[in-house]
């Protein structure tokens, strides 16, 4: 395809070969804000918003129709406006009413990423909803920081939003949950991790002396998970490891996390490249990616074929089965350190 963008910041899309009767799958970062080049020939770059992905998603989708597709699905690593998706007073529900523009405009699936409210899949009428989820992909980069079957690793939430994600990881690994609980200032935004609306903090659980994972779905400014580091350090946490879907690191939060990070607020974070990042990010010591390509190419292969998706959308017996190997690999270490290999005599001069 060939994207045109306009002087007065309209989109156009353009299919160069023929796609009619064909099963068509338009992948879309709407949260990548780095420098793109868009018009043919053109040297300049353009750095778009999340309204300007997804109107050239929605343009693309229509040259797409208009083209003569068979069917259209929409891959979304991050859905937009998932966040919008309750209300506390005169506002709307656009995390809904998003994927009804999409399903109005002819999309008959979305593929996307650990949605922030499962419940967005009952705002539609024939629209499918496949909501994949990267606890697999994160657990493999997990493994290779700490280990899994460590007694003293135990699993905390950083919020009541995020219960049922880290409740999946506490009962993977079999090990106990945490809660930490917020109040907030609604009537206040947040806008750095530093000026959040974050009004108290509150442990439910006991983390002294332990390692702690806090799993949650996206990274914003990171206020979240900062004051939540800070609750589980003064309540004795030995070491914090935190993984995030969607790390958006919005504004200057890389500066703000190399900061926590000199003060020994945490050990690592683990990120997925469902959100495109250059080396100012994937170079920190502190920040490890665990790739979801495959999932999402597995996904879209699966759907063509018209295969099901179950091994994907519930993977408790791929973890498992790591969880084993790695307990074999463990045991076969510490057998190795039990008996260690008599040294070899040296060899007579006969022999």
């Amino acid at each position: 395809a060939y994207f045109t963008r306009f002087a007065n910041g309209e989109f156009k899309t353009e299919i160069l070969t023929s796609i009619r009767n064909m099963d068509v799958y338009i992948i879309q970062d709407v949260e990548n804000h780095y420098p793109l080049t868009l018009n043919r020939g053109d040297t300049e770059t353009h750095v778009l918003s999340v309204n300007d992905h997804v109107f050239c998603l929605l343009v693309t989708i229509d040259a797409v129709l208009h083209a003569g597709a068979k069917r259209v699905t929409a891959v979304l690593p991050t859905y937009p406006y998932s966040r919008q998706h309750k209300k506390k007073s005169r506002e709307g529900l656009t995390a809904s009413r998003l994927g009804q523009f999409l399903e109005f405009a002819g999309v008959n699936r979305i593929i996307t990423l650990d949605l922030h409210s499962k419940e967005l899949e009952n705002s539609f009428n024939r629209l499918r909803l496949e909501d994949l989820h990267a606890s697999y992909q994160i657990l493999r980069v997990l493994s290779t920081v700490t280990d899994l079957k460590d007694p003293d690793l135990t699993i905390v939430s950083a919020d009541t939003g995020s219960i049922d994600r880290n409740k999946f990881y506490a009962t993977a690994l079999g090990k106990s949950l945490g809660l930490i609980y917020k109040e907030r200032d609604y009537s206040r935004i947040s806008r750095t991790a530093k000026e959040s609306n974050i009004t108290n903090v509150r442990m439910l659980g006991s983390v002294q002396g332990k390692t702690v994972f806090m799993a949650d779905d996206m990274l914003g400014t990171g206020g979240t998970l900062l004051r939540a580091m800070d609750t589980l350090r003064e309540m004795g946490a030995r070491q914090i490891i935190c993984a995030v879907s969607l790390p958006f690191f919005s504004g200057n939060a890389v500066e703000v996390f190399d900061e926590a990070y000199r003060k020994g607020l945490f050990h690592r974070i683990i990120g997925t490249n469902a959100v495109y990042h250059d080396r100012n990010l994937l170079g920190r010591e502190w920040y490890l990616s665990a790739d979801i390509s495959y999932l999402f190419a597995r996904s879209i292969y699966r759907l063509h074929a018209g295969r099901s998706l179950s091994s994907l959308l519930d993977n408790r017996r791929i973890i498992q089965s790591m969880l084993e190997l790695q307990e074999e690999r463990n045991s076969r270490r510490k057998a190795a350190r039990s008996h260690p290999e008599r040294k070899r005599r040296p060899a007579r001069p006969d022999q």
